[in-house]
């Protein structure tokens, strides 16, 4: 296992390094530095703002999805995101991210199944509410996304029949019985805890409704954060474009393929806005974004240094 997984860990290193060096190799790389050079940190800084917004918001949407709300407050549930979200710009498409967020508040609430669950269904949402925005981009007319119509159809719908079987007892309830009975290494009964938390949202809609709408605005404040990114470097970005086409680069990040979506996340820049700002306006955007978003999640990272320092020091 060992071996698979480092195996696994250098091919997105191998993929990395292609989808930096296809970037560079294509792009005018001393505009892209002068653009960088020349930024207005006004702007820039204004744009970490709206992207610690952004951040912070999918910090309060996993907290709605959160039960044992008494354990884990608003606060601590976004810098236990933010944090999380650190570890992600430095791990293969987020790798890790769920699991430092579900690790944690499991601790806090004492139920890793609660907690996970609450994570899937955060992440599930969160993906449903992309990918629906993908959807709408396309039926509005957007020529970047026409290409992709396959895709974004299915994705949005594979994205919703699986929302629809995680909240339904009568498919779920089944095979966590079975699940019951699979005693080989104790996985069986994990997993059917697991699938049982979820009768908590089937019996809670307004908190996945809540979560839905609440992902648009915290894609909007992450988008608003890029086109001020963009300001600073005096691109003079389209607003509804910059804001829009954001989340669809946020969700072409989410591909595990590369470390911290680094590749594609440039890639996802120049396809969707070049036409606007250029090739090099939008590779250095993309840099920008990303650097954005590591500052702005530093401060849950100092949380989850301090909190793990403090566990550690009280163990007996």
């Amino acid at each position: 296992m060992r071996g698979k997984s480092l195996l696994t860990t250098l091919a997105k290193v191998l993929l990395t390094v292609a989808a930096l060096y296809w970037v560079y190799r294509t792009t005018d790389v001393p505009a892209v530095l002068s653009l960088i050079r020349g930024m207005d940190l006004r702007f820039g800084l204004l744009g970490v703002l709206f992207v610690f917004f952004g951040l912070s918001l999918s910090g309060i949407r996993w907290w709605i999805f959160l039960p044992f709300k008494d354990r884990v407050s608003p606060l601590k549930a976004v810098f236990i995101t933010l944090g999380a979200l650190f570890y992600g710009m430095f791990l293969p498409a987020g790798a890790g991210v769920d699991a430092i967020r579900g690790y944690y508040a499991g601790l806090e609430i004492d139920s890793h199944s609660t907690s996970f669950a609450s994570v899937f269904v955060d992440r599930m949402v969160g993906f449903l509410a992309l990918t629906t925005i993908a959807l709408v981009a396309l039926l509005l007319g957007s020529a970047p996304l026409r290409p992709l119509a396959p895709l974004i159809v299915a994705s949005f719908a594979l994205t919703f029949f699986a929302a629809v079987v995680m909240l339904s007892r009568r498919l779920r309830h089944p095979v966590a019985r079975l699940l019951q009975r699979w005693g080989i290494w104790g996985v069986g009964p994990k997993l059917a805890g697991f699938l049982m938390a979820f009768d908590h949202y089937r019996d809670n809609p307004g908190k996945v409704v809540a979560g839905f709408l609440l992902s648009f605005l915290m894609q909007g404040l992450l988008g608003v954060g890029a086109y001020f990114i963009g300001v600073g470097l005096h691109l003079k970005p389209p607003f509804v474009k910059t804001v829009v086409y954001t989340p669809l680069v946020n969700l072409i990040t989410m591909l595990p393929i590369t470390i911290g979506g680094v590749g594609l996340r440039e890639g996802g820049f120049i396809y969707l806005l070049s036409h606007a700002v250029g090739k090099a306006g939008a590779v250095s955007m993309s840099i920008l974004y990303y650097f954005a978003n590591i500052l702005a999640a530093s401060p849950g990272f100092l949380f989850i240094w301090l909190a793990s320092r403090n566990r550690r020091e009280h163990q007996p």
